[in-house]
C-alpha cells in the first residue's frame, strides 16, 4: 500500500509542487492583508461598541453589519458573486490573483471579529491603570491594550490562518488552483484516492506548523 502512493507522489510531484505554491501565494496575500485591515477594523469595533472610549452606534452598526454580512453568506456562493468585483479591479474573474480577493475579504472579516473579542477580554482595570500612570490614548492603546492582548492576538491570526487555509480548498470555481484544487480535479472526480489522502495529509502538516509556531509566539509574548 505504501508503494502505491509512492507511486503516485512521484506521477503528481510536479503538480503537488505546483499547488503547494498556488495555495501558499493565496494564501500570504490573504493573511498579510487580514492582518492589517482585520485588525483595523476590529479596533474600530473595540472603541465604538458597547463601553468602547469612543462609543458610536451608528459606526459600530455598520461595521459590524458588513462583517456579519461576509461571514454569513457561504463562501462558494461569495466566490462567484465577487467575480464582477474581481474584473474591476484585476481585470480577470479567474485565476490564483483572483483567488485572493475573496480569501482576503473572509480573511478580514474573521480575523476582525477575533481581535474584538480579544480586545474585550483585557481586563477593564487595565484603562484606569495607564490613566493612574499618566498615559494618554495613544499611549494606553499601545503600550497597555495591545500589549495584554497580544497572546491572544496572535493566537486568533493563527486560527484565521488555518481556516484560510480550508477556504483555499474551493478556490478552484474560479480556477484559483491550489491544493483543494488538485485533489478534487485529479483525486476525486478521477477516483484516485491515493492522490486525495496526499494533499489531505500535505494540509494537516501545513496545519500543525501554523498552530505549533502561533502557540510558541503566543507563549513567548505573553507577559501578563
Amino acid at each position: 500500500m505504501i508503494d502505491q502512493y509512492i507511486e503516485t507522489y512521484k506521477v503528481f510531484e510536479i503538480g503537488i509542487y505546483k499547488s503547494l505554491l498556488e495555495t501558499l501565494d493565496m494564501m500570504f496575500t490573504a493573511m498579510l492583508i487580514s492582518l492589517i485591515i482585520g485588525l483595523l477594523i476590529g479596533f474600530m469595533l473595540f472603541i465604538t461598541g458597547t463601553g468602547g472610549i469612543y462609543k458610536n452606534k451608528t459606526i459600530y452598526f455598520i461595521t459590524s453589519g458588513i462583517v456579519n454580512i461576509t461571514r454569513s453568506i457561504p463562501f462558494i456562493l461569495f466566490i462567484i458573486v465577487i467575480i464582477p468585483f474581481n474584473r474591476l479591479i484585476l481585470g480577470t474573474g479567474f485565476g490564483v490573483n483572483a483567488s485572493k480577493i475573496p480569501l482576503s475579504f473572509i480573511g478580514i472579516a474573521t480575523f476582525a471579529r477575533f481581535v474584538e473579542k480579544d480586545l474585550l477580554d483585557v481586563d477593564k482595570d487595565i484603562y484606569e491603570t495607564s490613566y493612574a500612570l499618566g498615559a494618554n490614548t495613544i499611549q494606553y492603546f499601545i503600550y497597555f491594550l495591545l500589549r495584554e492582548a497580544r497572546s491572544g492576538l496572535v493566537l486568533s491570526f493563527t486560527s484565521t490562518t488555518i481556516s484560510l487555509l480550508s477556504y483555499s480548498t474551493v478556490m478552484g470555481i474560479i480556477g484559483g488552483g491550489g491544493l483543494g484544487y488538485l485533489a478534487i480535479s485529479e483525486g476525486y472526480y478521477n477516483f484516485n484516492y491515493s492522490l486525495m489522502w496526499i494533499i489531505i495529509i500535505i494540509m494537516i502538516i501545513i496545519v500543525q506548523i501554523v498552530q505549533t509556531t502561533g502557540n510558541i509566539i503566543a507563549k513567548k509574548i505573553d507577559k501578563r
